[in-house]
């Protein structure tokens, strides 16, 4: 059993793979959810927390409120794919769920000291709360055990033809979090994410499923589809964050290469992240395994698997 604290923005990838992580009850013990300014801003993202949990039926898992800005500079969110409210423009009501007091950082660095050397951290959207810890805490870096992070991209962006959005937000923690001597770092970026699209048959498939769960995906998705197709003119959607939870469940549904990275932080690059395969530069120090391909089959398999078991034959058929 992995211990894992989700550190998200949410966003509808990033309810997606909340959805898949708590559905693995018997691999991931999902200790908390984290919040960070991101998609759209704190407020709206720490909400969407409890509505994803309340569609889980998951109230018991607390919620913590983290950073509304990058450490050093405003950046915009990204309401052309999630909506104005981050979760495609649902209109759902708000969540009765209370939000924990203490801050986000404060408990990550808490609770990294409680479970030193057994939780994995998993920041899906930008890295304001964990570079802040480790800013706040020289202890922290080595009472983690891990982390799975969603970010970056070694060939091409989706905020610049370099950088990507997690990254692009706050590049100043990202610099901070890559360069900390964290014991184990897994970069998931998009040279891999580009491999888990959600087709519009496999979408209409949630439709078809009809429980609570696979139409809240579907309505969902509705709106990042069409950025996708308004934006890039591609049928569907990326499915980013998800891809870290499955790596979590099956680390071969990814390829991965040892790779110093760097971030960015200036100039026509701002918020790109470098990568320096060791293999080809033995003289950098590996601080990542960076994710270079995904097994788009394996994906959707464990995607099918623990969302909707009875579906998985089905789903095998379209990929």
């Amino acid at each position: 059993m992995k211990k894992i604290i989700i550190d998200t923005d949410p966003g509808i990838d990033d309810a997606i793979a909340i959805l898949l992580a708590l559905a693995a009850k018997e691999e991931l013990e999902v200790q908390a959810l984290t919040t960070v300014n991101g998609n759209v801003d704190i407020e709206k993202v720490t909400q969407n927390a409890c509505k994803i949990l309340e569609v889980a039926g998951r109230m018991d898992i607390p919620v913590y409120k983290g950073n509304a800005k990058p450490l050093e500079r405003p950046r915009d969110h990204c309401e052309e794919f999630h909506g104005d409210d981050g979760l495609g423009n649902l209109g759902m009501k708000d969540s009765e769920k209370q939000i924990e007091e203490e801050h986000a950082v404060d408990f990550l660095i808490r609770k990294a000291r409680e479970e030193k050397g057994e939780l994995i951290l998993v920041p899906i959207g930008p890295l304001t709360n964990i570079a802040q810890a480790v800013r706040q805490d020289p202890e922290f870096v080595h009472n983690v055990r891990e982390l799975v992070i969603m970010g970056g991209a070694e060939h091409g962006g989706n905020m610049s033809p370099h950088a990507e959005f997690n990254f692009w937000t706050d590049p100043e923690a990202a610099k901070i979090v890559f360069g900390a001597g964290f014991e184990k770092v897994t970069m998931i970026g998009l040279d891999a994410t580009s491999y888990v699209f959600l087709s519009p048959t496999l979408r209409e498939l949630l439709y078809l499923i009809n429980t609570p769960v696979s139409r809240f995906i579907h309505k969902m998705t509705r709106a990042y589809a069409d950025g996708h197709w308004e934006i890039e003119k591609k049928l569907g959607c990326e499915l980013c964050d998800v891809l870290t939870i499955a790596y979590l469940l099956d680390e071969s549904v990814a390829e991965t290469v040892d790779a110093f990275v760097d971030v960015e932080t200036s100039g026509l690059c701002d918020g790109a992240s470098v990568v320096y395969r060791t293999f080809y530069y033995p003289d950098k120090k590996k601080n990542c395994q960076v994710a270079v391909k995904a097994d788009t089959k394996k994906f959707f398999e464990i995607f099918f698997r623990y969302l909707f078991p009875e579906y998985l034959e089905a789903a095998s058929r379209e990929l």
